[in-house]
């Protein structure tokens, strides 16, 4: 069976007025450390659906910056080829961290609420 990477649409969970009134202030939830902003500014349902994927979205980061970091330095004592490998894998955690941004940017800028493609329904955080 192959996984949907789409992420499931949570967008009729909300108010339409909650999601015109607070769009613009729950694309900055996807901004690593920004994820908090949407809670100050709004604390509606909407808000916090945002925050909580920002919030997985930074502890991602976070888990694959230490992943990486473990990789590095296991391989990086290989004088040239381990050099290369470590900078690869931290370009692909870079591409794969912007991806993941980007779409949640776009998906909430067009009024949906989208889970984040293979991390956004992994748990809620903030309820």
């Amino acid at each position: 069976m192959a996984y949907d990477f789409k992420g499931e649409n949570h967008s009729n969970e909300f108010g339409t007025q909650d999601i015109n009134d607070n769009k613009v202030v729950c694309v900055l939830a996807y901004i690593p450390f920004l994820f908090w902003i949407p809670l100050v500014a709004g604390n509606t349902p909407y808000c916090k659906y945002h925050a909580n994927q920002g919030l997985l979205l930074l502890l991602t980061c976070v888990a694959l910056g230490i992943a990486s970091t473990a990789v590095g330095i296991i391989i990086g004592w290989i004088p040239i080829i381990g050099h290369i490998i470590t900078g690869l894998i931290d370009l692909v955690i870079c591409v794969v961290t912007l991806a993941l941004m980007i779409y949640g940017m776009v998906s909430t800028g067009q009024g949906n609420s989208k889970d984040l493609p293979a991390i956004g329904s992994i748990a809620r955080i903030i309820k």
